[in-house]
């Protein structure tokens, strides 16, 4: 996978304490399992809404589709 380089500002102790437990080429691969657990945590709450509110609109969707299918029926047995 492609990497990208960036310029970032973190506290001094946030990043003496990363170097601590990880060594100075630690950081990176810290930073990026961070981000990883982070971007994963993140996107379980979009999914869990998502999945959410498709369950609290259920019932009103398929009353919308009955009326349709309904009307749709009517007018091919004209």
């Amino acid at each position: 996978m492609p990497n990208t380089r960036l310029n970032i500002t973190l506290p001094t102790e946030i990043v003496d304490d990363i170097k601590a437990l990880y060594g100075q080429r630690g950081l990176s691969q810290f930073l990026e399992e961070a981000a990883r657990e982070k971007l994963a945590e993140e996107k379980n709450k979009i999914h869990k809404g998502l999945i959410e509110g498709y369950r609290s609109t259920a019932e009103e969707t398929k009353e919308v589709l009955k009326k349709f299918e309904a009307a749709v029926t009517e007018k091919c047995d004209v």
